[in-house]
């Protein structure tokens, strides 16, 4: 087993169904996740949900329900979800969990003990959509500045933690470490945020009781965002008896977060840690938002995209491609249909759906249903692929996923050429041994030029893969595949009777509304 790779995504709040722009946060993580495990690294992959606050208690009463059994139901869903999209996170936390609330009361003592808490009057202007205090300033006519609701004026008690004293230390690890927060972009928004000056912030709330009392101060409960931070150690048992997890896998290797949570992770989060004494995070990733056209997609404004009606309608592989090749990792993307369908039917269909239709035809017809073997005459192919696959690891490293598909793309559509060059049907109307041997030789490279491809695709299309190795009769078990021999040319010696064929991306005929 290689280096350990702690890899976490945000945790969503569980008010309402996840939408693709969270969709697509937990396909980019699961993408790297799964590069990493092809790289040979120990992988822990968490996810959870956010189930405190009063939002949560809000659509609970809503909907006429207890407030643990409507979070109950919603997990429930968010994990079909994952599942569904073939998200392979290791583990998933519940900030409704006994586990997660006694690390959250812990660290609210290590915080009071450390002398970083104290007790005072608050006064601001509250989003309870977004669960959210702003200033005067920060208001725009009285109404929240990220979904435009009214805010609601509220005087409570509060205890507050003394982020102003992090700021110099903050600046400091940002500036000795520069790609601490990805990409440059956030890096420099996150400086720009600590060079303003920082001020203290409220840890707890009194109004709303909903969450993790405080073990201190029974009129007191833990602000919901202090709360959710702390999954991402409380996950692996930080403070308790049982925190193997822990001790294996902090520091995180990457936090993948929207744009939108960005001081809380690169600020707040590491703040939190350095007076708890606990290394902080290698890595904040940052991804953009995608919009549907120009808009933003947004739960609390109902500006969505139906999950389950996209992958009915496209296929999950489909939609993970999609995300990881159109949208520039880091900045936002748009999502249109039309796009989406020229995807499809160009890069999907007619490029690798083309291929593998082809030669899977071709060796039934020639080869009688069985690859032929290896004869080692790999010519300029083997050399192709090498290059390929260097480059593509050196994308995928840097984020640069889209490119790392176009680079993929490069190849799979040389195997195109290949067939028009080569010709094998005129080959296969010869009685020549030789043009038999070149025949065979021909089937071979095509197939694993496929192969190859698709352990390349493993992390942004799981299941292709395994619909590939099907049609091919490649009996490898895709989930524990290494780079290191599957990714090598020649692994597969050929010599496997073909399965049954299936076209995997027939193509879309009109545009879907």
């Amino acid at each position: 087993m290689g280096e350990k790779f702690y890899i976490t995504t945000a945790i969503p709040y569980m008010n309402s169904k996840l939408h693709l722009g969270q969709i697509y946060e937990f396909i980019m993580a699961d993408v790297v996740a799964r590069f990493n495990r092809l790289a040979g690294n120990d992988v822990y992959f968490l996810t959870g949900s956010d189930e405190h606050g009063q939002k949560i208690y809000k659509a609970a009463q809503q909907s006429g329900e207890d407030a643990q059994d409507y979070v109950d139901k919603m997990v429930e869903e968010m994990k079909r979800l994952l599942a569904l999209y073939h998200i392979s996170h290791n583990g998933f936390i519940r900030t409704t969990s006994q586990k997660h609330q006694e690390t959250v009361q812990h660290i609210l003592n290590r915080l009071k003990d450390n002398g970083d808490l104290y007790k005072s009057k608050y006064e601001g202007n509250y989003c309870t959509p977004c669960e959210t205090f702003f200033t005067d300033a920060q208001t725009i006519e009285g109404k929240c500045p990220d979904c435009g609701r009214e805010t609601e004026n509220i005087k409570e008690e509060n205890y507050f933690f003394k982020l102003s004293n992090y700021q110099e230390r903050l600046i400091e690890h940002i500036e000795k470490n520069p790609d601490f927060v990805i990409p440059e972009t956030r890096r420099n928004e996150v400086l720009g945020l600590l060079k303003q000056g920082l001020k203290d912030i409220s840890v707890s709330r009194t109004a709303v009781t909903w969450a993790v009392p405080v073990p201190f101060d029974q009129k007191h409960y833990c602000y919901v965002w202090v709360d959710a931070l702390i999954n991402y150690i409380s996950a692996l048992g930080y403070s308790s008896k049982e925190d193997h997890l822990f001790r294996q896998f902090w520091p995180a290797d990457q936090h993948h977060i929207g744009k939108d949570i960005l001081k809380f992770h690169a600020i707040i989060w590491p703040a939190l840690l350095m007076s708890i004494g606990v290394a902080l995070p290698r890595h904040v990733v940052v991804h953009g938002w995608i919009l549907l056209g120009e808009e933003k997609l947004s739960k609390s404004k109902g500006i969505t995209l139906d999950p389950d009606q996209l992958a009915q309608d496209y296929g999950i592989d489909a939609i993970r491609y999609f995300v990881a090749r159109e949208i520039s990792f880091g900045n936002d993307g748009s999502f249109t249909y039309g796009a989406l369908v020229k995807r499809y039917n160009g890069d999907l269909s007619n490029d690798i759906g083309n291929l593998v239709s082809r030669t899977f035809t071709m060796v039934k017809k020639f080869g009688a249903g069985k690859v032929p073997q290896d004869c080692g005459a790999h010519g300029g192919f083997q050399v192709q692929w090498e290059e390929t696959i260097r480059e593509l690891e050196q994308y995928i490293e840097k984020f640069k996923f889209a490119e790392a598909l176009s680079r993929l793309w490069e190849f799979i559509n040389k195997a195109n050429k290949y067939i028009e060059d080569t010709q094998p049907w005129v080959l296969a109307k010869s009685d020549d041994a030789q043009d038999r041997k070149k025949l065979d030789n021909i089937l071979y490279q095509l197939v694993e030029s496929i192969r190859l491809s698709s352990v390349a695709l493993y992390p942004f299309m799981p299941s292709l893969t395994r619909k590939i190795f099907d049609q091919f009769g490649i009996a490898e078990d895709t989930q524990h595949m290494k780079l290191s021999e599957q990714g090598k040319w020649g692994h597969y010696k050929g010599g496997t009777k073909i399965g049954k064929k299936e076209i995997l991306f027939p193509r879309i005929q009109e545009e879907k509304k």
